[in-house]
């Protein structure tokens, strides 16, 4: 095939991606099947902030007392929605405004790999930032008002001023700062995004040799998380004190942290398909590295089975696409559970297999496997489309963003959007 055959075929994919993202909103699609209920949450809490003062609004999401709160995430989205989005008064135009919101975001994805990539065909890059269209919990949010998306856009835009600030040589200070703050932002809309300014600290501080320049850093970041751990104090709680009671937050759900490795090496199949030689080659040659992994997988095993997951009214919901493959597949628990199981070890060496002992990935899971104990249910959303941003700016590496990851990444997002709308 031609390169101008294949930036054709580059174009028609990014159409339809585009068009199906629109057509989505038109006919008020539900791929991720809480779009509706989570909006009706949503738009009681934005009326809450659109009707009384900032301080009474935000007082509310621990006491209730002008309407219950129904809300997991920080208000801040609540706040920028008051102030700075002059149709948040009218339910029909505050859908319409952030559906067009959401439509940025790729466009800025595909800027940041169009800076990073440079040597790369710009119709490939456009390709693959227009797979988040196809992303079920992206449109989903897009269509709902999800706020997670807003702390999506954080990150990418982040990462932007992140990549100027390192090839800046007379300036850094003011990039510095501009990171700094998105970066911090991202924990505003969403808490599990605490990762993004822990990660830049950690890229930070292993790239800056200057002191002046580290002090600013940390005195910015410092600064920066003041509002987020002010809200924590006064809930007394990561997350609003409704919640905390309701998803019964404190107590350990070991199963939970299977279906989290299940959701993260699901969107690692494309990149596994594509290069599962090289992959191979790692397995066999750190024998002793994954027999570590099995025998720490066997000790979580009999975690799993010393104290048992009560999932209390959230049985059905939640766990991602592992938990209803099993229930599609068998009807008795215990198979379930075999198949259940079966899928988490295949999911957790699959995981490591592809890390290749890459620092950032490895955090990845550092970060993410206290929070799968925690937080009941798990969703499949707290990952989708995070990952899929997530190693393509922190992960893959130049040589790897190529035509055939891509088309691959493209075939398998579009067959799991179209599963999603068939079980919904």
């Amino acid at each position: 095939m031609t390169i101008s055959k294949n930036n054709t075929l580059y174009m028609i994919l990014i159409l339809f991606s585009l068009s199906s993202f629109i057509y989505g909103f038109v006919i008020r699609e539900d791929s991720a099947g809480g779009g509706k209920i989570d909006f009706s949450n949503t738009w009681t809490n934005q009326k809450i902030f659109n009707e009384n003062t900032t301080i009474a609004s935000i007082k509310n999401t621990k006491t209730s007392e002008i309407k219950l709160s129904i809300n997991s995430h920080f208000p801040s989205s609540y706040i920028i929605n008051k102030f700075l989005n002059p149709f948040s008064k009218n339910k029909e135009n505050f859908l319409i405004s952030i559906f067009i919101l959401n439509i940025f975001l790729p466009i800025i994805f595909f800027l940041i790999l169009k800076k990073n990539y440079k040597k790369q065909n710009l119709y490939l890059l456009a390709c693959f930032s227009s797979i988040i269209y196809l992303s079920p919990y992206y449109r989903t949010s897009s269509y709902w008002a999800g706020m997670e998306n807003y702390g999506l856009l954080m990150m990418v835009i982040s990462y932007y001023f992140y990549s100027i600030y390192l090839k800046e040589v007379n300036n850094k200070k003011k990039y510095i700062l501009i990171f700094s703050i998105f970066s911090c932002l991202c924990v505003y809309f969403d808490q599990k995004l605490a990762l993004i300014p822990l990660i830049y600290s950690y890229l930070f501080l292993k790239h800056e040799n200057n002191k002046i320049n580290i002090s600013f850093y940390i005195i910015i970041n410092f600064i920066l998380s003041l509002p987020v751990f002010s809200l924590i104090y006064y809930w007394g709680s990561l997350i609003s004190p409704h919640d905390t009671i309701s998803r019964n937050f404190g107590i350990l759900y070991w199963e939970q942290i299977g279906y989290f490795f299940s959701i993260t090496s699901f969107y690692l199949i494309p990149y596994i398909f594509i290069f599962h030689k090289k992959i191979f080659q790692f397995v066999m040659s750190n024998k002793k590295y994954f027999m570590i992994l099995f025998f720490l997988f066997s000790v979580y095993l009999i975690l799993i089975f010393l104290f048992p997951t009560n999932y209390f009214q959230w049985d059905h919901l939640g766990k991602g696409w592992a938990h209803k493959f099993s229930r599609l597949i068998f009807e008795d628990k215990l198979s379930q559970k075999i198949l259940l199981y079966f899928i988490f070890f295949i999911s957790i060496f699959s995981f490591f297999a592809v890390a290749q002992k890459r620092i950032l990935l490895i955090f990845f899971v550092i970060f993410f496997i206290p929070i799968s104990l925690l937080i009941l249910p798990f969703f499949q959303e707290y990952l989708d489309p995070l990952v899929f941003i997530f190693l393509s700016l922190f992960f893959y590496n130049k040589d790897e963003l190529n035509n055939r990851l891509i088309k691959s990444h493209y075939l398998f997002s579009l067959t799991f959007l179209i599963f999603a709308n068939l079980y919904y």
